[in-house]
């Protein structure tokens, strides 16, 4: 059986460990990881898309030699879960808040989702052919890259079964497994309101989910950016060899000196508005700071700022 698949790239990041990140064709957008207890198979994070958890299925069996019998979701949201049903007779582990989220937040008129995944795409569509993007390859790329996601989300619709969580825990669960254990930790809230990240304590590799992300601009619209600041700072006490991010590439841990950079000038910037009465769409109109120009989804930058700023009660116009 091969490891192979069209929508992930494998990067073994330690001895019984494997980033899978995400490649280009829309069925997966944030990254997953594959680790070999020895005795079990624990898969962290299942992809956006029944198919692309499918093959993520089939690669950890085939580098395991086993089944998968356990599953992580580091948080709610769709990009990290919705293939959570390819691996439904596993355990699938997330924090009690986590769980709670997906059954809230999860489609359940797949008629009225389909309809408003098709006039996102119409949308995309006409983004991409008014040409405003023609001169700006980075804001073209972002645009291809959503639309792509949108439509194997779309196209797999109909094969889409939510399949929430069966075990929870709080803020600490260690797997023990016969070669290597992992620690399953959640500080509460961040990226989200709960987030949880898996870390191998033999070889120091943190898999972060969306706590950390690699040279693209993270969404901060469900989060709380002065917790995920916090989060980041108790992660140094591990002191991590290596970091599987929620998106982009694996990093040094120093990598997430820059990123919380980037998080206190969200902070900064929501507070700075708040005492200046500063409108939503001042604030969403802030240039992106050069150190940060060249990060991937740049359009996340302007919508994380206008859902922080309408959370902070600024007026809209």
């Amino acid at each position: 059986m091969s490891t192979d698949s069209p929508h992930f790239r494998l990067e073994e990041v330690a001895p019984g460990a494997w980033a899978a990140l995400a490649g280009d064709t829309g069925a997966c957008v944030s990254n997953a990881g594959i680790i070999d207890l020895g005795d079990q198979t624990l898969v962290f994070d299942t992809f956006v898309t029944p198919t692309a958890g499918t093959d993520l299925r089939r690669a950890a069996e085939r580098l395991t030699g086993r089944p998968v019998t356990l599953v992580v979701n580091s948080h709610h949201h769709g990009d990290h879960v919705r293939g959570n049903q390819a691996f439904s007779d596993a355990s699938i582990i997330s924090t009690e808040r986590t769980a709670e989220l997906i059954n809230e937040t999860s489609p359940g008129d797949f008629d009225a989702y389909a309809t408003h995944l098709s006039g996102w795409i119409e949308s995309l569509d006409q983004q991409l052919a008014d040409g405003d993007s023609a001169g700006r390859p980075d804001v073209r790329s972002d645009l291809q890259s959503t639309r792509a996601m949108a439509q194997s989300v779309l196209t797999t619709l109909p094969e889409l079964t939510i399949t929430p969580p069966t075990t929870t825990f709080s803020d600490n669960l260690v797997v023990e497994g016969s070669e290597r254990s992992v620690h399953l930790l959640s500080y509460g809230g961040g990226h989200s309101d709960s987030d949880t990240l898996v870390f191998l304590p033999d070889s120091g590799v943190l898999f972060a989910g969306d706590v950390l992300w690699v040279e693209h601009h993270p969404w901060a619209g469900d989060g709380h950016p002065d917790e995920w600041v916090g989060t980041i700072y108790r992660l140094k006490a591990l002191a991590p060899s290596a970091v599987v991010p929620g998106h982009g590439t694996v990093a040094d841990f120093e990598y997430a000196r820059l990123f919380t950079r980037y998080l206190t000038f969200l902070c900064d910037m929501v507070k700075q508005a708040e005492a200046t009465s500063t409108s939503v769409a001042k604030l969403a109109a802030t240039p992106i700071p050069p150190q940060y120009a060249g990060w991937a989804s740049g359009n996340r930058f302007r919508s994380s700022l206008e859902a922080l700023g309408r959370r902070a009660g600024l007026p809209p116009d």
